[in-house]
Parts: C-alpha cells; structure tokens; sequence
C-alpha cells in the first residue's frame, strides 16, 4: 500500500535571530525565527512530520535548510509591496514539489490559511488543526500540549480538493489520534496585563515597571526587578501566561526598568 505523503507548513514570526545578533550574515532558515510561537510549531513539525516547511510573508516556502541572507519586516497581517504574491507562492509549491504531498497540515491563523488555500486546489486534502483557537496564545496553548503529550492534534477543519468543508482528523504516523485537552483560558492573577494586551493594536510595546504595576494594580514581586528568569516565556508560570495568551511575548528585559514585548505574529 502506498504511503500517504504529508506535509506540515509552520508560520514565520516576528522575533528572528537578528534582533540579538544583528553581525550575523545568512542564517538557515530553521534557526532564523525564534519566537515562542514559532520554535512551538517547529517542535510540534519535528515531532510528527517526516516533511515540513516555512511560509514567510517574504520569503515563501522555506525548507529547514534555505538560507535567508539578513533581516526583514514582512507580514501578512499588514502586506507590503515586499509581501510574497498567491501567484509567487503557487509557483514555488510547484517547484519545490511542495504541490506532490495529498495531505497538508497547515499550522497558524486565519492570515496564514488564506495564503496556502489558493496555492493547493487539486487532489490535496489541507488540514488546519488552529483553526478553532480563538487567538495565537491559545494556538500556542494547542501546539504545546500536543508537544508534551506526543499526540498530533486531532481537531481540524478541512478542505477538500474541490474545497467544501469536510469533518475531518489529523493523520497520524501509524499511530491512533487521542483528542488533545481542553484549552484552557486565562483567568489568573495577571488577567489586568492580559485584557491590556488583548487590546493593543501596536507590534511592539515597551512598558516600564511601574506602568506595569498601575496595570496590574499590585506590585511585581521582588524577582521581577533583579532576576531575568522570571520573564521568561513559559506557559507553565502564571505570569508569563498571561502575556503569552494574549498573544504576545517578552523581547527583552531592562531589569528594575523596562520590558518590550512584541506580538508572536
């Protein structure tokens, strides 16, 4: 019998080697995104995926391997002359063979699934598992319990090759597909930052401790001030969850100053 050839497409992201190692020159393209949300969906390719590739906004389809020469500012969510065109993409799925894989999981929001449905309309079936998240921390949320338990995420909304919705699951490799636990929102002791978060509109935002702390209406603990560990981007801790579900990630730290986030997309 056949194997059925699968393919597993990841988003970008905003956060790229660069932005700590502004002198480095062409870097692959596996290293190059280093954001939360995007090293989450490259573990959650790695893990079930013999093939997979990145859609960046400028780029195209990226192979682990394709270098990417420097730095760049590109998104679908806010196109650009610079923005890869539908009629580009169709011609690197073809070139690249990427048009040969029946089944196509495509992880990422709404931006990221309008850009692959036009590029794959023949026999294949696309599969996108987020598609239900209603926001990026929650798809971060999705990607990362799928991670830890080992169990490809088993919601998604098809489209078949003449594009009608299917009800359809994942694929898994030789495996059975377990449903996934429920997401769970946050609701804990930061949710001041989180609804602050939820309604920036702005990519990046610097915020000093103090403005932190009128948010919050409460002080930051000791440890926020002299320890950079506690910023990390972890959804295992309370606080770093409440950034990270809204949809954005810490960038860099002034300790006892300032913190930047930026959003994940």
């Amino acid at each position: 019998m056949e194997q059925i050839k699968r393919l597993c497409i990841i988003p970008c992201g905003v956060a790229k080697i660069w932005d700590k190692q502004p002198d480095l020159g062409a870097v692959e393209a596996q290293h190059v995104y280093t954001g939360v949300l995007a090293a989450a969906c490259q573990r959650y390719a790695r893990s079930f995926f013999d093939d997979w590739v990145i859609l960046s906004a400028k780029h195209g389809f990226l192979y682990p391997q394709d270098l990417i020469s420097e730095d760049y500012n590109v998104s679908f969510v806010k196109p650009s002359r610079d923005t890869i065109t539908n009629q580009q993409l169709n011609q690197q799925a073809q070139a690249k063979g990427l048009d040969a894989y029946q089944h196509i999981t495509v992880l990422g929001g709404r931006h990221y699934t309008e850009r692959v449905k036009p590029v794959f309309n023949t026999h294949q079936e696309l599969l996108f598992p987020l598609s239900g998240c209603k926001g990026i921390g929650y798809m971060l949320q999705k990607v990362t319990q799928a991670v830890e338990s080992q169990t490809e995420i088993s919601e998604a909304h098809t489209i078949s090759n003449e594009g009608s919705e299917l009800k359809s699951s994942a694929v898994a490799k030789e495996t059975k597909i377990i449903e996934a636990s429920p997401l769970q929102e946050y609701s804990g002791k930061y949710q001041q930052l989180y609804r602050y978060l939820t309604a920036e509109e702005a990519d990046s935002l610097t915020l000093s401790m103090k403005q932190l702390e009128v948010i919050l209406q409460f002080s930051l603990p000791e440890s926020a001030y002299v320890h950079r560990p506690w910023w990390a981007n972890t959804l295992s801790h309370s606080h770093a969850k409440s950034w990270l579900m809204a949809g954005w990630e810490v960038s860099s730290v002034s300790l006892g100053e300032r913190v930047l986030f930026k959003k994940m997309l």
